[in-house]
This record gives C-alpha cells, structure tokens and sequence, in this order.
C-alpha cells in the first residue's frame, strides 16, 4: 500500500518536473538567458506547490490523476474504422501530442495546486465547524 502510494506521489512529480524547470527559469534568468540560482516569495511557493500541495492534491482529489485531454486525429479514427494501419505515423503524432498535453495539464496542476490546497482546506474546514457547531446545538 506505502510502495503503491509512494510510487503515485513519483510519477505525479516526474511528471510535472519540465513544467518546474521551465516556469522556475523563467522567474529567475537574467535577461541575457543567463541561468542563475535565486530564492525568492515566488521560487519558495514554486518548489513548496511542487513537493508538497501538488503531491497532497492528487491524493486527496483521485480523479485529478487522470488524462482528462485525450486527442485522436481524423484518420486514426477513420483507420480503426475500416481496419486500416496505413496510419500509424499519424498514431504515434497522436500519441506524442497526447503526452504533451498530460504533461502541460499536470504542469498548469501543479502550478495552481497551492491555492486550491488552500481553497480545499478552507472549505473543509468550514463545513467541520459548521458540523461541530450543529452537534453542541441542543
């Protein structure tokens, strides 16, 4: 059960770690494209959204674990309609093009996984005070 979870909470991050690299380079390059090492407010919430509200997300919320943005181009459906394999350079594009899409979807995920951490926690918090104060009610 742990190696299951744990190996989730891996592929989860692997798969949001090109989105990482990109949005961290654009917040701290200088403007010459030089790379460079800096910590600040916006760098602190990218690596916290990374290691601890993108993984706690996904577990919380399964159905987030999924592909949701499926493609398939007209002639792989028209090749699978008629039982053709003439198109499997178009298949493989497909399944490119859906591999980058999965990997933006959980990029833009784990970016916005902060503040609906904290919009999830709020809300739950409020309903098990709500749910507290109409059990002390007589």
């Amino acid at each position: 059960m742990i190696k299951h979870q744990l190996i989730n909470i891996l592929t989860a991050e692997l798969s949001a770690l090109p989105v990482l690299i990109l949005a961290y380079y654009a917040i701290t390059a200088k403007p010459t494209g030089e790379w460079q090492l800096v910590l600040t407010p916006a760098v602190y919430w990218l690596a916290s959204s990374y290691l601890i509200s993108y993984p706690l997300l996904l577990a919380t919320v399964p159905i987030l674990r999924h592909n949701h943005l499926k493609m398939q181009s007209i002639s792989v459906q028209a090749s699978l309609k008629y039982h053709s394999h003439l198109n499997e350079r178009a298949a493989r594009w497909d399944d490119e093009m859906n591999l980058a899409i999965f990997i933006l979807e959980r990029g833009v995920l784990m970016l916005l996984s902060e503040p609906v951490g904290l919009l999830l926690l709020l809300y739950f918090g409020i309903r098990r005070l709500q749910h507290d104060a109409k059990r002390k009610t007589p």
